[in-house]
């Protein structure tokens, strides 16, 4: 699995090793690495190097030191794509028109593909949220648990793309989303555009997919952004 390694830029070839490892599979989410001495030993470099290596690759996100328990190869893989992220959105004065059209992007296509690979316990999970949703917005629930709600449908069509990578940079950006859905929906309600049409417009997209109409959960979903977008806008 490792292999010695020559002295130039050693900390870097450590890095290299370990993430080659991962590439072609011999190390997988939650794998624990050999120990420091371990690692120096067979790769026949100075512990320094490997904590060097190990230090900035946990500040990449791909591997999470426990203390007293060793270093492990980070399941949440969306923390290394999380802060670099946020930090140029926050660095280019990014703003809400930047996520909206990020946001239109990854959603028009996740409806696209939920409505071609939902399974039935995926058909089960997002109606079990519409109907939580449909109870809240008819009755007395509060905002704050609409926007949750609101949180899981959309989070719940990504993880049914079956696309890993979608899933990944949908969750990685969720923040972001999470703090616009709670901005969107907050602002439409205080416009007095009401809840009931946001349901509804869920409702749309939920029925298109547990059709499989392709053509029909694309065109809700745009009437969704397109919706969420104008209002917001004004």
């Amino acid at each position: 699995m490792f292999s010695s390694i020559p002295n130039r830029k050693v900390y870097e070839q450590v890095i290299e090793q370990i993430q080659r490892n991962i590439f072609n599979g011999e190390l997988k989410k939650g794998d624990r690495l050999p120990s420091e001495r371990e690692l120096s030993e067979v790769m026949n470099v100075s512990r320094p190097s490997i904590r060097e290596g190990l230090r900035v690759l946990e500040s990449m996100g791909v591997i999470e030191s426990i203390h007293g328990g060793g270093n492990f190869i980070c399941i949440n893989q969306e923390k290394s794509l999380l802060q670099p992220l946020s930090m140029m959105f926050t660095l280019n004065n990014g703003k809400y028109q930047d996520i909206l059209e990020l946001r239109r992007v990854l959603e028009v296509e996740n409806a696209r593909l939920a409505a071609n690979r939902a399974t039935e316990q995926d058909y089960n999970e997002l109606k079990n949220i519409l109907d939580k949703m449909k109870k809240e917005t008819y009755g007395e629930g509060s905002n704050e648990i609409l926007v949750q709600l609101d949180k899981d449908f959309h989070n719940k069509l990504s993880s049914i793309s079956k696309n890993c990578l979608i899933e990944s940079l949908f969750n990685t950006t969720s923040m972001l989303f999470e703090k616009f859905i709670e901005d969107a929906r907050a602002y439409i309600i205080q416009r007095d555009l009401g809840n009931k049409l946001l349901f509804e417009q869920h409702k749309m997209i939920c029925n298109a997919i547990l059709d499989k109409d392709e053509k029909k959960a694309v065109e809700a979903m745009m009437n969704h952004m397109n919706y969420v977008e104008e209002n917001f806008a004004k």
